[in-house]
């Protein structure tokens, strides 16, 4: 075995050019493969982080029959007792925060359109604890003062053609269905990871709720911050316990967990992700059919040769070796030269990132398109990378090493 793998490292560089341009193929390749999942991964995590720091935190708690008209965002049916539930929430050492929320539908004007939106009403201390709105916020995350206060989505000010300071027209049904309408300024602008908060969002504090909704102390749901996990399993599983244990002690409420809302996001990346496998299917064909060509090409070139090894007692098998031994090399030095190209590409996403706003700006997919996005490591790919980049490489090289195998002693010395 020695013997031949001497032979076949010798052959593999004996045409330089050929063989680079086979490696470069797979290099080209698998490193774009390597970045592309970093780029996939980090979409992923960035979207989980907006489900938990941003729309739904790690545990949201609604009555069950508010929880069945969501979609119509009810204000007929609050959290009755919320102080015993919050008490209740609180006693679990891994909870860092608990605040409420009382969501309903309404239109924005500026005075000449108007636009329907999904507003949020809350407490701006205590949710700001929960989620880290406030952070992305361009002016006040509500201030002091007797006017009536509004924090817009960014995009949403910018199609009804307002800034910081306008007034704005907020008109929605209040909790006994009368239409009521009245001017709040606008104090802060969002711009913030989750393209739907900043192109619908509209958030408002208690004080000017209570009587704009007449909601007397109506809140329709309790939004629980977690301690961070850095393991996405291990912070699937605290939310996921405590909205058990809080189903098993209110089960007239309906507690939603970080872990069942991720999974079902991890569900839709998981679909989106079969691209990068179609990607990556087509990459590898096409490196299997170049390390198939170089091998063939190799065998044309070498007929003479071969029949020498032959009369010198080499047996077909070890002839067809001798070729797969080649392919193997041609598929192992692409693939290391593939996961080089990849770590740098990975190095480039999870350090400097890619910005994505002004390639996508507006477009909700379902991802963090905001700012920069950063790729995350997944050290399993390049594992993957050098296994698959070597099977490829020996499955292409079979064809070409049978038909070196099978020529006659005779018939390849006398090849010209």
């Amino acid at each position: 075995m020695g013997t031949l793998f001497k032979i076949a490292w010798r052959n593999v560089w004996r045409h330089g050019k050929r063989t680079a341009l086979t490696i470069v193929t797979m290099a080209i390749g698998l490193g774009l493969y390597i970045g592309m999942d970093s780029m996939l991964k980090g979409m992923d995590r960035g979207g989980l982080d907006n489900i938990i720091n941003l729309t739904d935190s790690s545990v949201r708690v609604t009555t069950t029959t508010y929880e069945e008209e969501r979609g119509s965002f009810p204000l007929d049916y609050g959290i009755e007792d919320t102080a015993s539930l919050e008490s209740f929430i609180k006693k679990d050492p891994r909870v860092l925060a608990v605040s409420m929320r009382t969501r309903f539908v309404g239109s924005m004007s500026n005075g000449t359109d108007a636009i329907p939106v999904m507003a949020v009403a809350l407490d701006p201390v205590a949710d700001g604890k929960v989620f880290t709105l406030p952070e992305f916020v361009d002016g006040v995350w509500f201030g002091d003062g007797g006017e009536r206060q509004v924090v817009l989505g960014k995009g949403l000010a910018a199609d009804l053609g307002l800034k910081l300071g306008d007034w704005v027209t907020l008109s929605a049904r209040t909790r006994y269905e009368a239409q009521n309408a009245d001017d709040f300024r606008i104090v802060g602008l969002i711009n913030s990871t989750a393209p739907a908060i900043n192109y619908s969002g509209v958030y408002l504090g208690f004080d000017d709720a209570e009587e704009f909704l007449e909601l007397e102390g109506l809140r329709t749901e309790v939004v629980v911050k977690m301690e961070h996990r850095v393991n996405l399993k291990d912070a699937m599983a605290d939310s996921d316990g405590l909205a058990a244990a809080i189903a098993r002690e209110y089960p007239e409420f309906s507690a939603l967990s970080f872990g069942e809302v991720g999974r079902q996001f991890l569900e839709l990346a998981k679909a989106k992700s079969k691209s990068i496998g179609m990607i990556i299917f087509v990459m590898m064909l096409i490196a299997g059919v170049g390390i198939a060509n170089t091998i063939l090409m190799s065998v044309f070139s070498r007929v003479r040769e071969i029949g020498v090894l032959r009369a010198f007692g080499f047996a077909p098998k070890e002839i067809s070796r001798l070729f797969l031994i080649e392919g193997g090399i041609l598929g192992f030095v692409g693939s290391i030269a593939g996961m080089v190209v990849g770590l740098g590409l990975d190095l480039y996403m999870i350090y400097v990132g890619f910005p994505l706003e002004s390639m996508f700006k507006g477009m909700d997919l379902g991802l963090p398109i905001w700012g920069t996005l950063y790729g995350e490591w997944n050290p399993s790919q390049f594992a993957v990378i050098l296994i698959v980049g070597v099977l490829v490489a020996l499955i292409s090289s079979r064809s070409p090493a049978r038909r070196a195998s099978r020529m006659e002693v005779t018939n390849a010395l006398r090849f010209v």
